[in-house]
């Protein structure tokens, strides 16, 4: 338990202020929209993106230091193609799920710093957000997927390029969280209020804002773990990085304001 204590301390509230290398010119890529009407059974029907198949690089070859996170080294794979939520998911889409299926609320739902319903939904563990998917239509997107809708084929540590930028999205201004940089002080932010963070393939809050549960997770006889990527408003440079994850015990696995998700859909 005390181990559940400090991680969600370290998820939660963390600083890094790690200096990263110059901006790279960022890829040209062809992105396709489609509305949800064309989609034929999703119930929640919100914006996605088609992510091409296609090999990609992914990992890192420069690593930082981190006490609860890791960093895969460079390998190439090939990604089928999928579509994935432009959108965090957000606290609107999610009390309708609540209405129609009776599942709990999340641990936040009454909180007013967490329940617009412009904000992305929080307070929810892996298994909320895996049901949620499944009753839309969709399912979460896997590691890999994750990491190439976050940084595209070009290798960037962030969406938008190589150097951190705090006003590109919602992050822990300076270690404050006082909003002073991205004007959300203590809170997510609406989701898509960030357009200069975008990632290649038009994707809304990638780094910052909230953790994204990702389909990945390991069942042992003694214990469960499941992966966030992302960083959120608690995070800095280093947890914002496209190529981190936290790996996070099941037991703490709904304590987070900064925990969120958005889901995948196969074409």
């Amino acid at each position: 338990m005390k181990r559940c204590v400090i991680l969600y301390f370290i998820i939660g509230l963390s600083v890094s202020l790690i200096a990263c290398g110059s901006d790279e010119t960022s890829e040209d890529s062809a992105r396709e929209q489609i509305p949800l009407a064309a989609l034929d059974t999703p119930i929640d029907v919100e914006e996605m993106v088609l992510i091409p198949a296609g090999e990609v690089r992914l990992g890192t070859d420069s690593k930082t230091d981190l006490t609860f996170g890791t960093e895969a080294d460079i390998r190439t794979v090939f990604v089928a193609a999928f579509y994935i939520d432009k959108y965090e998911v957000t606290n609107k889409q999610y009390a309708k799920f609540l209405s129609e299926t009776g599942h709990r609320k999340p641990k936040f739902w009454e909180d007013p710093r967490l329940n617009a319903p412009d904000q992305p939904v929080v307070g929810v563990n892996w298994e909320d957000a895996e049901t949620y998917a499944t009753w839309a239509g969709k399912r979460l997107p896997t590691a890999s997927e994750w990491e190439k809708a976050a940084r595209g084929t070009d290798g960037r540590r962030y969406p938008w390029g190589n150097d951190y930028d705090a006003r590109r999205g919602n992050f822990d201004d300076g270690g404050s969280m006082d909003g002073s940089t991205d004007g959300y002080a203590m809170t997510p932010a609406p989701v898509g209020r960030f357009i200069d963070g975008l990632s290649p393939y038009g994707l809304h809050d990638m780094a910052g804002n909230v953790w994204e549960w990702v389909e990945e997770h390991l069942e042992t006889t003694d214990k469960k773990t499941y992966s966030i990527r992302g960083g959120s408003w608690t995070n800095g440079a280093g947890d914002t990085r496209t190529t981190v994850a936290y790996i996070y015990p099941a037991q703490c696995s709904d304590h987070s304001s900064s925990v969120g998700f958005r889901c995948a859909r196969n074409p």
